[in-house]
């Protein structure tokens, strides 16, 4: 039902761009209804539909709430400190580790997003975390589900923890590991994707063979948002 939702709503939103052209491109074939008018009026054209194409297909992935209520900026507005009494701390990775380790952490489990790309639909699944490591030599924090997920995430910067969300606002690279659901854990079920940040930016890798991931992939949000 979501999916059918999120493909009723991409086709408005993709429509909107090749609305607004033609209204522009109208008013200005009535001020020059030659060639040169015919020409900027078909330039719109092609320019609204490329934008509608991008629309539909971002709307039909994430859905049209979070495209509307959407905040592309830059993550280091993100890098603010939390105010007293705030639920949202800053950690440190060793805290994180810590706390987690003495089960006084406040977040528990949620769905992944790396870069922007949601692993599964949004919102559709929960991962428990249930141990974490930090290697202070490779500045490699780690983080392991229950259900046998890991993540792995290089020179994590930036990181908040609420019961509602975990998020590393910038890091290296990330790496999500997990056995294919339902299978036994062996190494010939067990996949992952990659994602390196170099040079702003960000290159992916996969062994996943059943089907052809589509990365929508971003720099203008944390590198990491489990949300609860």
């Amino acid at each position: 039902m979501r999916q059918v939702i999120n493909i009723i709503s991409g086709i408005i939103f993709g429509l909107a761009p090749l609305a607004g052209a033609t209204v522009i491109g109208i008013a200005i074939y009535a001020s020059f209804p030659n060639t040169t008018g015919i020409i900027i009026f078909g330039l719109l054209a092609i320019l609204s539909i490329w934008v509608g194409l991008k629309i539909f297909k971002r709307v039909k992935i994430i859905g049209p709430i979070e495209f509307m209520t959407a905040v592309h900026a830059s993550p280091d507005l993100d890098n603010l400190e939390p105010t007293e009494g705030n639920e949202t701390k800053r950690r440190s990775p060793k805290e994180f580790v810590q706390l987690l380790a003495n089960k006084n952490n406040s977040f528990k489990g949620g769905s992944f997003r790396i870069f922007g790309d949601w692993f599964g639909k949004p919102y559709d699944n929960y991962h428990e975390i249930e141990s974490a490591e930090f290697d202070d030599q490779l500045k490699l924090l780690t983080l392991n589900f229950k259900e046998g997920e890991i993540l792995e995430i290089y020179n994590p910067k930036h990181v908040f923890e609420a019961s509602t969300f975990f998020k590393i606002i910038n890091a290296d690279r990330i790496k999500l590991t997990w056995f294919y659901f339902g299978k036994t854990r062996t190494t010939e079920n067990q996949y992952f994707l990659d994602y390196n940040l170099t040079n702003k930016k960000i290159t992916t890798e996969t062994n996943v063979d059943w089907y052809k991931p589509i990365f929508d992939i971003s720099l203008g949000g944390p590198a990491l948002m489990i949300y609860g």
